[in-house]
């Protein structure tokens, strides 16, 4: 049987790997004994993939601290924690203008039509609540929850 070139290039990679079976390797090798090119090719080839085994590791590369699971727990935490904070402030602050009362005149609302500034007031606290809720938001489905 006469294997080309191309079967060796498909089988090298699966030597260069180790995951080749015994017969493979010793054809492979085999032919890197007999053809100073095919060795050459395989040499080149090993170079190649140390050199991409070396890229992987980074030099700069943190690696995790033991608390690191720790530190993504709490801050994640926080960030729900935050979440309905700004929740439960933009619900108060956007209703708190609404206030009504009734009595023998009828109902008439504490805020609304009386102190527009102090409504104008309320409702920019609400939106203020309401963009940072929805950050917060992003924040912890960053964290998968």
């Amino acid at each position: 049987m006469n294997v080309t070139d191309d079967v060796l290039n498909d089988l090298l990679t699966l030597y260069l790997a180790g995951e080749a079976s015994a017969d493979t390797r010793a054809l492979i090798e085999e032919r890197a004994r007999r053809e100073p090119a095919f060795a050459a090719t395989m040499q080149a080839a090993r170079e190649m993939d140390r050199a991409a085994a070396q890229a992987v590791e980074l030099p700069g590369a943190r690696t995790p601290t033991p608390d690191a699971e720790l530190q993504a727990l709490t801050q994640t935490r926080q960030a729900i924690f935050l979440r309905t904070l700004f929740f439960a402030a933009a619900i108060f602050f956007t209703l708190l203008p609404l206030a009504f009362r009734g009595g023998e005149a009828g109902v008439e609302f504490l805020f609304l039509g009386r102190q527009p500034g102090v409504v104008y007031a309320f409702w920019s606290v609400a939106t203020a609540s309401w963009v940072a809720c929805w950050l917060m938001n992003r924040e912890v489905r960053k964290a998968g929850l």
